[in-house]
């Protein structure tokens, strides 16, 4: 090994300059061009460059302070990311450092400016050399932006739209996304962390960053939608002096948090780091509240001296529960439902809501009749069947009070009091990551994620009868969620060869996850639930006590604590929910009726294994950028996987090739559907892309990408119900109802063997193909010398094909003479009138075409802003099977409902897709005078209108209401200040600055106007 018997000059002027830019910084004035800095940072990386070339050549060098970056002045109104040019580094006993190429250098990176991702390639690379549309969303942005949830991450998103809703829904499985989040007019289920798939748990507290890919990224990360991929990049141990910080959060609607991020070097060669948050916050909705509580530590361990090998341990603890609004006024023709009721209207009768209990009949006069009933008979009477049932909403509801005066209760949250939602995370990973040779470089990482989301009240929306006086309480469907425990593991190796003036990088890597998912459903509801509510020991009201009274004393209810209506008549106990008065009962809790008791059902144990590489090439003199992959996915699955009766019951392993074996009435399970899980599914997807520089400033690009998305089941979705057995059962029942034949679609069956040959000739066995998209783009990417504008334009194509839908025509009787058949089948037989088979097609194939800009700008030290917009001029469906296309013969041939659902369909745009968003979001630093260190942001976020549903309920080409349209305000203000010689920054953002009435996604109002005050300790 060769030595440098002088090495000085060279270690010494990085030394110097490093030494000089620390001096210099702190005293730079205002007026001092932020130029100069970064010229010194880059004469600085250039030495530091020359060194790595001397080190890889054998040449040793004296240690070389690791922190090399210039530090910004005290007034730059930005924070610069505390992994610094660590996290992209191994720093080694003595100092020298290794690149890894699979995290982030930094050394350009300050504020809202980010050059760099890791999500887009699993390789670190600049982000002006991608060939593919990529936004980083900084820990000051999440900040100043008050992202405290997953839809609030795409409020300043281009060509993307959140989900007021999705909060309380239940998510289902790794392709079913929770909620209706879009981006690029496309729903978003791949969303990641640290590049590993996270099925829960999207918290932000301990997050660094978050990349978001917009288009298919499948051949990096999986199947996936056409939209993106989100990657939350979150906070690790590192080596660098970073401050700890001790943050304390209070908004106008009350409660607190606490955030606490703490980093330590505990010595040479191993950092730790814990971040965490406690949350006790109440929201804007009378019962809205967030308990929380995270926890993440880490370590990060150098265990050589070479600082060839690193190792990452972390765990990430979270518990929340929380309830939240997520519907509201929709009734826009609410006197007209009123009317109606009242005076039978579009044959709109007033019903009698009564309770029958052991002969005992219990009247309550409401007007029972549906909106949805209502509005229907209305559009028959009228001869108007594009006529939308909700064409505007707002805020809160109407009701009456005692007086009999219209109460406009803005605070009225419809989701059911007493329901919430219930969310339980334990992720524990570790990567090691290693470069043993200059030319190979690698890592590995296993990942344990157990989710536990639960959801009481799951669908309870608490809803008005017509004459606005009584309201149904929704009890939803009593609870579920699911459980999932996941195992990850991948190897990464990255291979780099430089020839002929070519730089060479491949990835070559697998994956493979295994999981156990249960879906979680809900207990059984009896009258012993009815013991805990007020009456329920009363015979008045309820007179089922006389007969059960040993069951109604569990809930110790005194026997004359009963609810009284508004004239003082004591209310049936079984009307508290179904018949409740907001303007003179209190508002009745459903947890006391649905207890925190279920069942563990309908599981499963699925295996992804995934292989795949990538290449990226660097041509003439790095002015020319390759990027290709590919890759293949391969899915088992074999049985269903049920502990609903543990451990008394548990599933065998014989019971997947024989589950005839085990009675249904004593397993609960079904046969059929058991022999609808076996799956040998694969998939490919691949990507191209090229990237050149024009000049220094400015490269142009262009890509094509496929990608899929697995489906599960047969296209006949064998249906013959609970303790039936399988179809062959359906075909027999049919045999023995004719006496040993019948006819089938002009056919003569005489036997199972025959019955069964004819459905597959049908396709009806035949496993449904997965799903496919592709997305074809170009742009320019361009990244001024001194960083003052980076900023991406794109021109894109995206199509989404062969999603899996029902086909309603094909499941009728017409077309499937086994469905709802009084003929085939004697009555109580197998068969008998039912859905015997649920036809399933994946014809489908849906467009979007837009463009989309995004600037970063920072034209001053203390100024930065981000810029962005987007126009999406194509978002629909080209082609759908289950629908009849205008202008066909099926069309035609069709009723006029028929043909005005098909005209919605066709003619508007798809769901939650904003044809135009535009989002600018900015902040200055006073640099001198009494408030220097005075930081002023502000925001505005535009959004053209957005299709709910393409529905004649709310038909948008006849005036339904559509979510979007909007244009709102923030507002921010922070102040450094200091106290007993601790820094201290307080800061207040006041966001829906104008108190803007609007929705972001869906029906459900977004937040109106709050505040958000934040005070910050660091030491």
């Amino acid at each position: 090994m060769k030595t440098m018997t002088n090495p000085g000059p060279l270690a010494s002027r990085v030394l110097a300059t490093t030494l000089a830019a620390l001096i210099a910084a702190p005293f730079a004035s205002a007026q001092t061009d932020a130029a100069a800095l970064r010229r010194l940072q880059e004469e600085n990386a250039a030495l530091r460059k020359q060194l790595a070339e001397f080190q890889t050549k054998g040449v040793t060098s004296p240690a070389i302070p690791p922190t090399t970056v210039p530090a910004a002045p005290a007034s730059r109104p930005v924070t610069t990311t505390t992994t610094s040019t660590t996290s992209s580094t191994l720093a080694t006993d003595e100092g020298i450092q290794a690149l890894s190429p699979f995290l982030i250098k930094e050394d350009k990176d300050y504020g809202y400016l980010k050059t760099n991702s890791a999500t887009a390639t699993k390789i670190g690379m600049e982000i002006q050399k991608i060939p593919l549309n990529i936004s980083v969303l900084s820990r000051e942005f999440l900040d100043d932006t008050n992202v405290r949830s997953l839809t609030d991450l795409f409020r300043y998103t281009a060509a993307a739209a959140g989900d007021t809703r999705f909060a309380m829904r239940v998510p289902a499985n790794e392709a079913t996304p929770q909620g209706g989040f879009t981006m690029r007019g496309f729903s978003v289920n791949t969303l990641m962390r640290d590049g590993i798939f996270r099925y829960t748990a999207y918290s932000v507290d301990n997050v660094e960053r978050v990349e978001i890919v917009k288009g298919p990224a499948s051949v990096f990360f999986g199947q996936g939608y056409p939209g993106g991929v989100i990657n939350y990049i979150t906070k690790r141990a590192t080596f660098a002096k970073t401050p700890t910080q001790f943050s304390f959060l209070v908004d106008d609607n009350g409660g607190d948090k606490v955030k606490y991020d703490h980093n330590a070097v505990l010595s040479k060669t191993v950092a730790f780091r814990v971040v965490g948050a406690w949350e006790d916050t109440v929201g804007e909705r009378r019962f809205e509240y967030k308990k929380a509580f995270n926890i993440t530590p880490s370590l990060t361990i150098l265990p050589f001296t070479s600082g060839k090998v690193k190792i990452n341990l972390d765990f990430e603890y979270l518990k929340e529960k929380f309830n939240y609004n997520d519907y509201d006024w929709i009734f826009s023709d609410f006197a007209g439902w009123q009317s109606a009721a009242r005076t039978g209207q579009y044959g709109t009768s007033t019903a009698t809501l009564s309770n029958t209990v052991n002969g005992v009949v219990q009247n309550t006069t409401t007007p029972t009749v549906a909106y949805a009933t209502y509005i229907n008979n209305k559009r028959i009477a009228t001869n108007d069947l594009t006529l939308p049932a909700y064409t505007k909403v707002k805020r809160g509801g109407y009701y009456i009070d005692t007086a009999g005066k219209t109460i406009y209760d803005e605070a009225f949250n419809y989701t059911s009091r007493g329901s919430w939602s219930d969310n339980e995370v334990k992720v524990a990973t570790a990567s090691v990551e290693f470069s043993p040779f200059s030319w190979l470089s690698g890592r590995a990482a296993w990942v344990r994620d157990v989710s536990n989301f639960n959801n009481y009240g799951n669908g309870a929306v608490t809803t008005p009868y017509a004459d606005g006086v009584h309201w149904n309480v929704g009890l939803g469907a009593g609870g579920s969620g699911y459980y999932r425990e996941t195992k990850t593991s991948l190897l990464d190796l990255v291979f780099k060869y430089d020839k002929w003036g070519i730089k060479n990088k491949l990835l070559v890597g697998g994956q493979k996850s295994d999981w156990r998912q249960l879906y979680l459903g809900k207990a059984a509801a009896t009258d012993v639930n009815l013991a805990f509510l007020p009456g329920a020991r009363n015979l008045t009201s309820n007179p089922d006590y006389a007969v059960n009274p040993k069951v109604y004393d569990f809930g110790a209810v005194p026997v004359n604590q009963v609810i009284r209506d508004r004239n003082n008549a004591i209310k049936p106990v079984r009307q508290i929910y179904t018949n409740w008065d907001p303007g003179a009962e209190i508002s009745p809790d459903i947890s006391v009726y649905w207890q925190d008791d279920r069942n563990a059902l309908d599981g499963y144990r699925p295996s992804l294994q995934s292989m795949y590489a990538n290449y990226q090439g660097s041509f003439f003199e790095d002015r020319l950028t390759l990027l290709a992959g590919y890759r293949e996915e391969k899915r088992w699955e074999r049985w269903q996987d049920q502990s609903n009766n543990f451990p008394w019951y548990i599933y065998t392993s014989d019971m997947i090739t024989n589950p005839g074996a085990y009675a249904e009435d004593q397993w609960g399970h079904s046969r059929a559907y058991q022999q609808t899980i076996p799956l040998d599914q694969k998939g490919r997807s691949s990507m191209a892309g090229l990237s050149f520089a024009v000049t220094k400033q400015i490269n142009v690009y262009a890509s094509a990408s496929k990608l899929f998305k697995f489906n599960s089941g047969n296209v006949g979705g064998f249906f013959p119900g609970p303790g039936v057995g399988d179809e062959l059962s359906v075909y027999q029942s049919a045999l023995n109802n004719g006496g040993g034949r019948f006819t089938y679609l002009g056919q003569v069956i005489t036997s199972v063997a025959q019955a069964k040959q004819v459905m597959e000739a049908r396709g009806a066995y035949a496993q449904v193909k997965n799903e496919s998209g592709t997305n074809v783009e170009f742009g320019a990417k361009i990244s001024t010398l001194d960083s003052k504008i980076v900023g991406t334009v794109s021109f894109f194509r995206g199509e989404r094909s062969n999603q899996k839908l029902d086909d309603p025509a094909k499941q009728s009787n017409l077309e499937e003479p086994f469905n709802f058949s009084t003929t085939l089948f004697a009555p109580g037989t197998v068969g008998y009138n039912q859905r015997n088979f649920r036809w399933r097609t994946t014809d489908l194939k849906n467009r979007i075409e837009g463009t989309e800009a995004e600037v970063i700008w920072t034209p001053l030290r203390n100024f930065q802003a981000v810029i962005n917009g987007s126009w999406l001029w194509t978002a629909k469906t080209v082609f759908d099977k289950t629908r009849n296309a205008p202008g066909t013969a099926a069309y035609n041939a069709s009723t006029p409902a028929a043909k005005v659902a098909s005209d919605i369909y066709y003619n508007a745009r798809l769901e939650n897709v904003p044809e135009y968003r535009f989002n600018v979001l900015g902040k200055y630093t006073l640099t001198e005078g009494v408030v220097r260190g005075l930081a002023l942001g502000g925001g505005m976020r535009y959004s053209s209108k957005a299709v709910v549903s393409r529905s004649v309920d709310w038909n948008p080409l006849a005036g339904g209401y559509q979510s979007g349209d909007y244009m709102v305000f923030d507002a921010t203000v922070s102040y450094p200040w200091e106290i007993y010689g601790y820094r201290v920054t307080t800061g207040l953002g006041v966001y829906n600055l104008l108190d803007e009435k609007y929705s972001e996604g869906s029906f459900a109002q977004s937040p109106a106007r709050n505040w958000l005050m934040t005070t910050t300790l660091k030491f």
